[in-house]
Formats: C-alpha cells, sequence, structure tokens
C-alpha cells in the first residue's frame, strides 16, 4: 500500500522531462477508455477523430481524468491507474532488462509498468529498443471444407530515439513465417495484404513501420508509414479505417483551444502491371503513381458538440501536385484548374452529445462534389455518388458501469468511391483493399456493438452486423452484363443507364457475429482471443464461415 501511495504522489507533482511525441498505436485500449469517458461527459473536449496520438497528448487525457477523480466509477478508477502505469510522466530510472538498472526477467514480463528491454536516457536524448514478438493460431471452417487451421509466428524490433520536448522517431520491422493452410492464414489481415506472401507463393510476410515527428506547442509536423485512423465513429471509420494497408505519408496539425486541422498527404499504390518487352529482357514490371490527400477542419462550439469540414483528393499516373501540398487551400477549385483529372470528395462530420452517456455521430461524404440530387427527379442518378454513416454510444447511467453499447448505420450509393474513365489510379482504394470502410457502393450495413470490461485487464465486445449489398449482375464467365454500381472498380460507362436504384441488382445478404477478448497481462505482453461467424445469402446460394483465432502479443497491439 506505502509503494502504491508513493507512486499516485509521483505522478501528481512530477512534470514532463521528455519529448513524449512517440505515437501510440491505435489498436491500444487505452483509446477505448477515453472515447468511453468522452461519452460519459467527463472528457468533454477529447478529440479523437485522426489517430494515432501521442504518448504527451494521452498523458494529458489521463491528467485531465485524474482531475475529475469524483466522478469516475470504480472500474473507470482502476483503468486509470493501471493506464497512468503504462503511461508515465517521468522516467526516474533506466527500465530495461539489461543496461542501466536493469529488471528481472518476471518484472519485464509482468510488471505494469512502462520498460523496455533497452533503454538510454540523460537530460536530452531517450533511446529505446524492444523486441517484437507475436504468434497467432487460426481455425478455419466453412460450407464446404472443414478444419483448416494455421500457425503464424512474426519477430522482430521496435527502436525509438526521442530529443528534448520537441523531436521524436521511430522505426519498426519485423518478419512473419505461416505453417499450415495457406487459406486459413489469410484470415489474418496482415498475411491477406502480403505480396510475398500472395504473389510469390513463400511462406513469409513482414512489414515494416516509422516516422519523425516534430512538435511544439499547437503544432505537429509527422512524415512516415504507420496505420491512420480518421472517422468521427467510434469503431468504423469512415475516411480512413484500418482496412487498407499502411502507406507513406506527410501529415501536419494544429490545434487550438476549441479549433483543430489536419492535413494529410499520401503516396498510394496501384496494383503492379508485366509489360512483355522479348525473349531475351522477360517481362517488366510497372507500378503507376497513386496519392490521397485529405484535410479536416474542426470545431468544438460547446463542450456538448462537435462539427467538422473536409476534402479529399484521390489523383494518379503523375508526379506530386504541388497544389495538393498546400493545406490551405480548396482542392476541388484547384483541381478544375488542373482540367478535372481527379476524384474529389467532401465530408461533413458532427458529433453530439445530448445527455451524459449518449453521444451520436455522423458523417456525410459527397464523391465529386456533386449536388445534382437537389434537383427533382434527380435523387436516382448514376452522378449522385453520397455515403452517410449515422452512429451512437451509450454508457452509464443508461447502461452498467461496465458496459457500453454502440450503434451504426452506413448507407454507400451505387457508384460512390469509383470514378469514371480513371481505372484503379482513381478509386478509393489502397493498392485494391478501400481506404475508408470494407465495403463496396451499393451497400447498406447496420450494426452493433457491446463491450464490456470484467476488470481493468479484461475486455470484451461482441459485435452483430446486418449487412445488403447490391452487386453487379454476372455472365457464367463472371463478365458484367448489367452495370448497377456494386463495384467499387467499375464506374459508369457511356452504355450504362443514368439512373441508379438504391440495392439495385443481385441482392447478397450477409450477417456477421464477432466476439473478442482481451486480455493486458502486462505492459509487455497481451492476449487476443477472437471468433467470427459469417452467413452469406445469396440467390440460390448460402454459405457459412466460422474462424477463430488466439493471439499472444510481446511488445505489439
Amino acid at each position: 500500500m506505502e509503494t502504491k501511495n508513493f507512486w499516485l504522489f509521483f505522478l501528481m507533482f512530477s512534470t514532463l522531462t521528455f519529448s513524449q511525441n512517440l505515437s501510440v498505436n491505435p489498436n491500444h485500449p487505452v483509446y477505448d477508455f477515453l472515447n468511453q469517458l468522452r461519452v460519459k461527459n467527463i472528457l468533454t473536449n477529447y478529440d479523437d477523430v485522426v489517430l494515432p496520438l501521442t504518448q504527451g497528448e494521452i498523458y494529458n487525457e489521463l491528467l485531465k481524468v485524474k482531475d475529475s477523480l469524483n466522478e469516475l466509477s470504480e472500474s473507470d478508477k482502476e483503468k486509470l491507474n493501471l493506464f497512468l502505469r503504462y503511461f508515465p510522466s517521468v522516467r526516474k530510472v533506466n527500465n530495461s532488462f539489461w543496461g542501466g538498472d536493469s529488471l528481472t526477467l518476471k518484472q519485464h514480463f509482468f510488471s505494469n509498468q512502462e520498460n523496455f528491454a533497452y533503454l538510454y536516457q540523460d537530460s536530452l536524448f531517450t533511446f529505446t529498443f524492444a523486441p517484437i514478438v507475436t504468434t497467432k493460431n487460426i481455425l478455419l471452417d466453412n460450407s464446404n471444407e472443414k478444419g483448416r487451421t494455421s500457425f503464424l509466428v512474426t519477430y522482430g524490433g521496435a527502436f525509438s530515439l526521442e530529443y528534448d520536448d520537441w523531436f521524436a522517431c521511430y522505426l519498426e520491422a519485423w518478419n512473419g513465417f505461416h505453417a499450415g493452410d495457406r487459406i486459413a492464414s489469410k484470415k489474418d489481415q496482415r498475411v491477406n495484404q502480403s505480396y510475398s506472401f500472395n504473389h510469390t507463393g513463400l511462406n513469409y510476410f513482414d512489414q515494416t513501420s516509422g516516422y519523425v515527428t516534430v512538435k511544439k506547442n499547437i503544432f505537429k509536423l509527422q512524415f512516415g508509414r504507420e496505420r491512420i485512423l480518421w472517422g468521427v465513429n467510434s469503431y468504423e471509420q469512415s475516411i480512413l479505417n484500418s482496412t487498407p494497408q499502411i502507406f507513406d505519408f506527410i501529415k501536419f496539425d494544429i490545434s487550438y483551444k476549441k479549433f483543430s486541422y489536419k492535413f494529410l498527404h499520401g503516396w498510394l499504390v496501384q496494383p503492379t502491371t508485366l509489360s512483355y518487352i522479348d525473349s531475351l529482357r522477360y517481362d517488366v514490371k510497372n507500378r503507376s503513381p497513386k496519392y490521397i490527400v485529405t484535410s479536416r477542419f474542426g470545431v468544438q462550439p460547446f463542450e456538448n458538440l462537435s462539427l467538422g469540414v473536409g476534402q479529399t483528393i484521390i489523383y494518379g499516373n503523375r508526379p506530386v501536385e504541388l497544389a495538393y501540398l498546400n493545406p490551405f487551400l480548396l482542392w476541388e477549385s484547384a483541381q478544375r484548374s488542373l482540367n478535372d483529372l481527379d476524384n474529389s470528395f467532401l465530408h461533413f462530420d458532427a458529433r453530439y452529445r445530448p445527455w451524459n452517456g449518449f453521444e451520436m455521430n455522423g458523417t456525410f461524404t459527397f464523391d465529386d462534389i456533386n449536388f445534382n440530387f437537389l434537383e427533382k427527379d434527380k435523387w436516382n442518378s448514376a452522378g449522385n455518388r453520397i455515403a452517410w454513416q449515422l452512429g451512437f454510444a451509450a454508457a452509464v447511467p443508461f447502461l452498467s458501469e461496465r458496459l457500453m453499447v454502440y450503434g451504426d448505420h452506413v448507407q454507400i450509393r451505387p457508384y460512390t468511391y469509383s470514378h469514371p474513365n480513371g481505372g484503379e489510379a482513381l478509386t478509393y482504394t489502397n493498392n485494391g483493399f478501400p481506404l475508408g470502410l470494407d465495403l463496396q457502393p451499393n451497400t447498406a450495413v447496420t450494426s452493433f456493438k457491446l463491450a464490456y470490461d470484467f476488470s481493468a485487464k479484461l475486455s470484451s465486445y461482441f459485435l452483430l452486423r446486418h449487412m445488403i449489398h447490391g452487386d453487379n449482375i454476372l455472365d457464367k464467365g463472371g463478365n458484367v452484363i448489367r452495370n448497377v454500381g456494386g463495384s467499387i472498380f467499375l464506374s459508369t460507362r457511356f452504355f450504362d443507364p443514368q439512373v441508379a436504384n438504391f440495392l439495385d441488382g443481385e441482392k447478397v445478404i450477409t450477417d456477421s457475429y464477432k466476439m473478442n477478448l482481451r486480455y493486458l497481462v502486462s505492459y509487455n505482453l497481451n492476449i487476443v482471443l477472437e471468433g467470427d461467424y459469417i452467413r452469406v445469402a445469396k440467390v440460390n446460394n448460402r454459405s457459412t464461415t466460422f474462424f477463430s483465432s488466439l493471439q499472444v502479443n510481446y511488445n505489439f497491439y
């Protein structure tokens, strides 16, 4: 008890003495905790529209929570104490496995206090190294085949360097090995998006990420490669989601009181093409350039209301446009002055909390900024490409202390996110995967998520999803014989009808039920158990798929 009291005393009176500008993985459970507290009206100004945040930003939010200690439930107090140890204000000693004041093996693996394999710190520099190891067992069953199993293991390391209070850089690299059934292994997103695994036939997959961050006062500039989530929904972001592979970017942020501005220019990937030259030089690989640029201006006029307006451009097949590197420019007008070559979007989003414990959110996306639906009898025109998302989150006092309930409804009109005459260069995708929600155009989805925390370390959720998709009509050879706007890769053609009724075409109904359990063993270790049951119904065709996984992570989320 004396040690615990000393620790709390130390947290209360310590000050930031190191950069804390390293990103916190957007899958970290601390984001769920902070999001829940905003819904409960404890963190009124918490902004997680764009993730990840830095360690310093997370720590400052935790300090705000600590100032509202009397408003917290016992469950929230447990989680606050845990995450304050995960995100300390000061590193008093070299908490590492070797070097400095070395930890014992047991302390390193099972302590809740931040620690590394190696940590060096002086008055200006902080350097850390942490090995990364994950193991994952996958079981896959479907209507036709039973008992596919696979085993994945990844191994690598993460290095970070921080200087003073304004500079940080990070490097992470790992390699993965697959054993067992290849189809089962592809249920893991890292494997499914691996070029070496899927196109060369190897049993290996790998990934690297890294960035440099400069942050001073209200400004933050970053360039690198890491997972970016962008959207107001609590668990399925509509602008940038966890669906695509990570990409390189330049990111610029300004935050001041009630106002914020976010800017990102990203380098995307188009599928590789092969060009036959001759029998001596063989085939030549080629990949055309593709980019995304997106921004958002946000304002919080009241504690319970936040608003945002954003713009996005997808362009490709040419060098980087200087106009799109300018954060303070109306890109729709700029792209028209560039001969209207690109795919443009306009976003409006909002969050509103009418009562403590209940929050509503919504996003409306206009593809190509086309408002012809406002004209009489034009709502079902093929040019009306709109996507919208409405959701809610509910907590105490409407529900029990440890329970959260989320709801979400999405509609994506036909042809949305595709683009005429542009091919994949102008679709809202990265290397064949949607940048936003993992959905095709001409789709409606309703989902509910129930999250329950058994303790500060053991959390769970159950996700129910009902989806209706209007697919294009194909012949037996897989050729499109009727285009209803059901594919992101096929936009309107000159001979397609100019009327596009929502959910027209071949109906595909998908119901999925997902369960997730996550246990935080310590700062370094966590275990994730997951199960997913999917039922798909088409005309004269029904199928079911069940897959489950057990993942053990060391320094990985």
